[in-house]
């Protein structure tokens, strides 16, 4: 079976949900694709979406035994990013309701299959689109964007936390945030929430120049703070304790796997309980922390646990619980941990953006859309030659044993 499949959907022409409409390969340039000379206000824009289908894997796969377990196998690994298409369907659902015009194309290319990547870059169709979204390995996305660079055509990252991939490239788009975007949204939700803080920040010196983002932005704020090596002096960490001031440790050790953080995780709030003089601890450290089972949630509740997210199932999100009910309506599930709600916001925020901004978009790309987005994005570079940061990340705190989001 040919390995490349090509999904065609003309938004404002065909919209159904739960199935996909299948064109040939090669398209038919008369009613496929639309004719990019038309006025502006005609909306309609071609984007392409690269996704790890593995849909000639489909009739291998045995549903007699088939459960959520076997959705995290390799063997059930169509259905890992489907949800990033269906969250992008409903998106592309209500932008259709505005009056705007998507034609989207969907290939299948695996993670790492750089040979499909560069096959499909050389369909005809290719130069025509105006957005790709690749969700593909570094090696693969890089073909991508290397082909979005020699045509001038703006594509997105929506997965990856390695700055570089911007580097000399100004039509590329990184949705994660940066290091540096979790150091400054931190900060600012401690400007605006606490009157006297007291900063202790944990670190080991793998994470020196992260410590050192924290102490150039704490610096600014004229906050007493203090940062300890916690390989060399975790019997010294409540030195620095006040008890007139508010006090935030800030943990960003990370011991190289899940087991050692773990280890570490369940060190550093031991150590906190058994401090009986203590006064109250707010602590912000890695999301990661709620999934380790041998941690006491006790004690991550009684420490105000923190910590920085771009995405988040958040049910106190009132836009998320809309696109939940909507995700439920067509697909009769609940929406996975991010694939779903990032390809929602991708289009709800590309596509109106584009059309409004038109030529200018890829020179200032933003525009305010946090009415309408579950986590809205706000881009940023420092040269000309490279491409855009997304510097948006949110603040999220264990209250009463739920994760609500308290900052941005």
């Amino acid at each position: 079976m040919k390995r490349s499949i090509i999904y065609f959907v003309v938004f404002t022409c065909l919209l159904t949900f739960g199935g996909i409409k299948n064109a040939h390969a090669k398209g038919d340039k008369n009613t496929l694709v639309p004719d990019k000379t038309l006025p502006l206000a005609k909306k309609s824009l071609n984007i392409a979406m690269f996704l790890p289908l593995s849909y000639d894997r489909i009739s291998e796969l045995d549903f007699t035994k088939f459960n959520i377990e076997d959705k995290k196998r390799m063997k059930y690994r169509c259905f890992e990013y489907i949800t990033f298409y269906e969250g992008a369907r409903i998106a592309l659902d209500k932008l259709e309701k505005e009056g705007y015009s998507v034609s989207l194309y969907v290939y299948d290319v695996g993670e790492e299959d750089v040979v499909e990547m560069n096959k499909v870059l050389q369909n005809p169709e290719m130069k025509t689109m105006d957005l790709l979204i690749p969700l593909v390995f570094q090696k693969c996305f890089n073909a991508a964007a290397d082909f979005a660079l020699k045509n001038s055509i703006p594509i997105i990252n929506p997965m990856s936390p390695n700055p570089t991939i911007i580097e000399n490239n100004p039509f590329v788009f990184k949705i994660q945030p940066s290091t540096i975007a979790d150091v400054e949204t931190t900060v600012r939700y401690i400007r605006n929430n606490f009157t006297s803080p007291n900063i202790i920040l944990l670190f080991t010196p793998k994470e020196k120049l992260i410590m050192e983002m924290y102490q150039r932005a704490i610096e600014r704020e004229n906050w007493t703070w203090c940062a300890v090596d916690f390989n060399k002096y975790q019997n010294r960490i409540f030195e620095k304790i006040d008890t007139k001031k508010e006090n935030i440790y800030i943990s960003i050790v990370d011991k190289g796997n899940q087991q050692l953080n773990e280890a570490y995780a369940n060190t550093l709030l031991m150590k906190l309980n058994n401090n009986k003089g203590l006064p109250p601890i707010n602590l912000i450290a890695q999301y990661d922390w709620l999934d380790y089972p041998s941690l006491d949630l006790k004690l991550i509740q009684k420490f105000n646990f923190h910590f920085t997210l771009s995405y988040l199932n958040d049910y106190t999100n009132q836009n998320f619980v809309e696109f939940v009910k909507e995700y439920r309506k067509h697909f009769r599930q609940e929406p996975d941990k991010i694939y779903a709600a990032l390809g929602y916001d991708i289009m709800m925020y590309f596509v109106p953006a584009m059309q409004h901004k038109g030529n200018s978009f890829i020179t200032e790309p933003n525009e305010d859309r946090t009415k309408v987005m579950i986590n809205s994005f706000y881009f940023d570079r420092k040269d000309p030659k490279d491409g855009w940061q997304n510097r948006r990340t949110v603040v999220y705190k264990v209250s009463d044993y739920k994760i609500i989001s308290v900052g941005r």
